[in-house]
Parts: structure tokens; C-alpha cells; sequence
């Protein structure tokens, strides 16, 4: 999270106390004088240390890791994801279309200065499996409209949708597979999603099949994915989630051939963060009048802002 938080809030509030972590894992606060805490991602047991907390907002969209930080029960979570859904869903549409028509290939070509026509794909008519039908996976759905394309939906209770022209359950993804061009998944990570793209589901995608993640990785069987890509069995694959974020420059991921690993930006656009600080504030007006005397408002409540983007 970047300063547009801290310059709104200050603004809008100026007798609030704001304190700003670098990084709350090696620059913690003093977590027993939070009342707010405003987060990216929280490290494992920070939220049982922060005895006055009454109120966590997350700046983005996942909570899987709320109970490995210690969340207590009955504590106000609120998120800023309707933020970044169209910016995500732009980004995996961007990411099929640069495979479908490609576009990896040619840039390739450009730099050997080599003349050679693409392998290009028809996106129009072609069949996309669409894991989540949440909000991210609705736009993607939205915009799949837009091209022509026909959309399953795998969602866990199967329930049917003007988005998808076929939604089904979790336990048919197998076969749901076999007959795709297109895997795009959305999933957040829970204990129903994680490994639910299994190696049995990457095998039965086609060969010329497309794989972008712009959920959570511990959904999908990467090495699986990999082993796939490496056998050139597979048009190709974008990851914009890792199972350990920052990419070390040691992992096998960056130099696996068709793999376009991106650094979990899909959410960024220019007015990101003033969307998160607008999102924010109308929390902290509802927050501080259910919580604070009608005659002293906010005043002197302790509030942390992490810059950290995690």
C-alpha cells in the first residue's frame, strides 16, 4: 500500500494518530496500542498480539492468511477488493489473447529479426473453463461475452448463471478439461480450493490448452504445469501468483519454455491506490461512528498504514 491512505486519512481526520510500518515483518508497531490495522498481507501471529484491535482492512482481495496471523472471532475484517476486479480480469483476457495470437513468438521474432507468420488461434468461438464465478471471475466471464467465447463456470454449488453458458461442480473439473481452449482460475485459497487443479486435471487439458492463474497458487499443481510445458504439451501458461512471492532468482519458473511468470501485479492501474484510499475511508466514517463518542469523534484512535505491497 502506497501513501494515498496515510495523506486521506490525515486529511479527512487529523486528530488521528497514524503510524506507517515499512514492513510489519521485520518493522513491526507496537501492536498493543493498534485499535485499526490496514494490511496487504499480515505475518503469521501479528493479529494475536494486537490485544485492542477492533477492526482489520485489507487492502487486497485474499483472507486465506487471517488464521495463520491469528485473527481472533468476532473481529471487523473488511477488504478493498472490488478494487482491482476489472484490472484482473483485463489481465487474464490480455494474457489469453497474447497466447492465442502468439504474441510471445513474435516478439521472440523481433529480436532474432527473423520474418515468420504467427501461429495464431481464433478466439472468437473458442471454449473457455472458468474457475470462480466471484467478482473477479464474473468480469472475466463479462468480457468473454465481448469476444465470443463460450464459458463453463466450475463453482462449488454448480448454481446456474446468465455468465456462463454451462456452470458445473468441482468434482466433474477432470472432464470439464478435456474440453477446453482456454483455463483461467480466479479461485481464492481455501480448504475446498487448494490442489483442486490437480496433476490428473493439468493432463487432461488439450495440448494447444492455456492456462492463466490469477487466483492463488496453492490451487494449482504447478509442477504438474510445469512438466506439461516442458514436454511442450501445452500452448502456454501465465502465473501471476507463486507459491513464494518475491520469485527467488534460484526457482526453475522463470526459464521453463511457454511460461510467462509476472510479479502479482494483474490488480495494478494508475488510480489503484486512491480507489483502495476511497474504499477505506467510507469504512473508517461507518467504523469510528459506531465506535466513538457522537462528541469526540475519532480522535486520538491509533492507526497503522503498511507500504509495504506484499
Amino acid at each position: 500500500m502506497g501513501p494515498a491512505i496515510t495523506r486521506a486519512l490525515q486529511a479527512a481526520h487529523p486528530g488521528v494518530r497514524v503510524d506507517v510500518a515499512s514492513d510489519l515483518r521485520t518493522d513491526p508497531p507496537q501492536p498493543e496500542t493498534i485499535d485499526v490495522l490496514v494490511a496487504n498481507r499480515l505475518p503469521d501471529g501479528l493479529l494475536s498480539r494486537c490485544t485492542r484491535l477492533s477492526w482489520l482492512h485489507l487492502t487486497g482481495t485474499g483472507t486465506d492468511h487471517l488464521a495463520a496471523a491469528g485473527a481472533p472471532p468476532g473481529l471487523r475484517v473488511t477488504t478493498s477488493a472490488t478494487v482491482p476486479v476489472r484490472a484482473v480480469a483485463e489481465f487474464a483476457w490480455t494474457a489469453v489473447l497474447a497466447l492465442a495470437k502468439d504474441l510471445p513468438r513474435l516478439r521472440d521474432q523481433q529480436h532474432e529479426q527473423r520474418w515468420q507468420l504467427p501461429d495464431a488461434r481464433l478466439v472468437a468461438g473458442s471454449r473457455l473453463l472458468l474457475l470462480g464465478l466471484g467478482r473477479i471471475g464474473s468480469a472475466v466471464a463479462e468480457l468473454a461475452a465481448a469476444f465470443g467465447v463460450r464459458v463453463t463456470a466450475i463453482t462449488r454449488t454448480a448454481r446456474p448463471s446468465p455468465l456462463a453458458g454451462t456452470v458445473l461442480p468441482p468434482h466433474v473439473l477432470r472432464a470439464a478439461a478435456a474440453d477446453t481452449d482456454h483455463l483461467v482460475n480466479t479461485l481464492p485459497s481455501n480448504p475446498g480450493t487448494r490442489g483442486l487443479v490437480d496433476r490428473q486435471v493439468i493432463e487432461a487439458l488439450p495440448d494447444d490448452a492455456v492456462v492463466v492463474n490469477v487466483g492463488r497458487a496453492d490451487t494449482v499443481d504447478t509442477a504438474a504445469l510445469v512438466d506439461r510445458l516442458r514436454a511442450g504439451r501445452l500452448r502456454g501458461a501465465v502465473l501471476d501468483v507463486h507459491d513464494e512471492e518475491p520469485l527467488p532468482p534460484n526457482s526453475p519458473l522463470w526459464s521453463v519454455p511457454r511460461l510467462f511468470v509476472t510479479p502479482h501485479g494483474a490488480y495494478r492501474f494508475p488510480e489503484e491506490e486512491h480507489a483502495v484510499a476511497k474504499v477505506f475511508l467510507a469504512e473508517f466514517a461507518a467504523w469510528s461512528a459506531a465506535v466513538a463518542p457522537a462528541d469526540q469523534g475519532a480522535a486520538g484512535c491509533p492507526y497503522l498504514a503498511r507500504t509495504e505491497i506484499a
